[in-house]
């Protein structure tokens, strides 16, 4: 049975503040120091692998957790916003760090009731054979 790490990236700032391809946006300091403290909470899961949407704060979001676990992080275009994650049936544990829209669009597309997805903030799911989440866990930004 597969588990999914769904994790957002952490702060990133303003999209209206930055003036540029907005797949090279990056962290603010705030946002790394969420992404550090994610991943120290995050090592207690063997997780096999990382992937993360090609953009700047994804990638550093999931960075420090690839680290912890002397993993390197896969880039995936299909990852990026407006893209729909895509769960396989794989066993293990997988990091998938994305966005504020195809993270709550995936929870949505699973029956999984949610209220929270913020910055920083991670989902964990247990998935069954039959692709039906068995759990579900909401992990707070680590501030």
């Amino acid at each position: 049975m597969p588990t999914y790490l769904l994790l957002r990236h952490a702060d990133a700032g303003d999209r209206a503040d930055w003036h540029g391809d907005d797949k090279q946006r990056p962290l603010t300091d705030k946002g790394r120091k969420q992404a550090q403290k994610m991943a120290k909470l995050l090592k207690k899961h063997e997780i096999d692998e990382v992937r993360s949407s090609p953009a700047a704060r994804c990638i550093q979001t999931a960075e420090p957790v690839a680290a912890e676990m002397g993993l390197r992080v896969v880039s995936d275009e299909g990852l990026f916003e407006g893209s729909a994650i895509k769960l396989g049936k794989a066993k293990g544990t997988y990091l998938i760090c994305a966005h504020g829209d195809n993270i709550p669009e995936t929870l949505d597309r699973l029956g999984v009731k949610w209220e929270k997805c913020a910055k920083g903030s991670c989902w964990r799911l247990k998935i069954s054979d039959k692709g039906e989440v068995n759990e579900a866990e909401y992990i707070p930004p680590q501030a």
